[in-house]
């Protein structure tokens, strides 16, 4: 019967398994068999031990792959995934495979919010969708993208207006460069790391306006888009010594008691992640007849959308070894 050898299960990465299929999405280990695909070029979703050497993912993400590793990797062809705008930062995708006659989207870390230019993600019909649920729970609903950025450039603008410099930290894939196309008319600084990070996702087609931190770009009130960990550099005195004000950026500032824990003056809830809603709405969209979760708040996920959606969906455990076992 067409479907029934589908097997899906948290292993080496998220692995769809068919009678003559073999993927693996964003695995730990890139093996010589299978085919391997990576989402995006955060860490946790890189591999840490290469085999094989090809890998289905988008040419950016292979660029930043080699810019920021030394896995000897190249892009593999594989007619049978299809890749989707993953909308989570640059160069991200969701995939599309078909196995056993079922389609099953893996959306990795997705955001269907455009931002400041960039495209988020667009649903895709579906049997199976294998979904992240880093904000999977009720209560992390974001504020409008537009509105927070007009009130992130305000607090920029009116730190520089005081003759005070403004430092907002955020990792240096993705948030980062969100940040550099927001602040692109106040001539942003970065650390090293955004660095390094936007100069290899900077092209025509996103031209992203920075310059590198250094203490002779640095004597009038400035901006500078960093990670948290630069306060703690050789440069640190440097740059907090006329008073600067810091912002961290996350969706995690939803929490209450963030902005203390980060140790800064504002806490911005700004993710290029999807929030809760997004992700039921994306869910809903792309209309599958099993969901299952990973990745986050995945329990609540899997119950919210039952609940509120009535659609099947469990989160992704290791262990299961089949959909019958959903």
């Amino acid at each position: 019967m067409p479907g029934r050898a589908l097997t899906i299960r948290a292993g080496n990465g998220v692995e769809v398994l068919g009678q003559e299929e073999e993927f693996h999405f964003d695995a730990e280990v890139i093996e010589p068999s299978g085919t391997f695909c990576i989402s995006h070029v955060h860490s946790d979703h890189l591999p840490k031990r290469v085999v094989g050497s090809q890998v289905v993912c988008s040419d950016l993400t292979l660029k930043c792959i080699k810019g920021r590793t030394k896995h000897k990797l190249e892009i593999g062809h594989h007619d049978g995934v299809v890749m989707h705008n993953a909308g989570h930062m640059a160069g991200s995708r969701m995939f599309e495979v078909e196995v056993d006659g079922r389609k099953v989207l893996y959306t990795g870390d997705l955001c269907p919010r455009d931002r400041f230019g960039q495209p988020g993600a667009r649903p895709v019909k579906t049997d199976v969708l294998v979904i992240e649920s880093t904000f999977g729970k009720p209560g992390y609903v974001f504020p409008p993208t537009e509105e927070m950025g007009a009130i992130m450039h305000d607090w920029v603008e009116d730190t520089l207006s005081q003759g005070r410099s403004a430092a907002m930290f955020a990792y240096p894939f993705g948030k980062s460069q969100d940040l550099l196309r927001m602040l692109s008319d106040l001539d942003p600084l970065v650390d090293q790391s955004v660095f390094n990070a936007s100069s290899l996702i900077r092209c025509e087609e996103d031209p992203l306006n920075f310059q590198l931190y250094t203490e002779e770009r640095a004597q009038d009130p400035f901006v500078i888009v960093c990670t948290s960990w630069f306060r703690k550099s050789s440069q640190a005195d440097c740059w907090r010594r006329d008073g600067m004000r810091t912002a961290a950026v996350s969706g995690w500032a939803m929490d209450r008691g963030y902005r203390y824990q980060m140790k800064v003056d504002e806490a911005f809830p700004f993710s290029d992640h999807a929030d809760f809603e997004e992700l039921l709405a994306f869910t809903k969209a792309c209309e599958p007849s099993l969901v299952l979760t990973h990745h986050g708040f995945d329990e609540s996920l899997a119950h919210e959308i039952r609940g509120r959606l009535g659609i099947e969906a469990r989160p992704l455990k290791k262990g299961q070894r089949s959909l019958a076992e959903f």
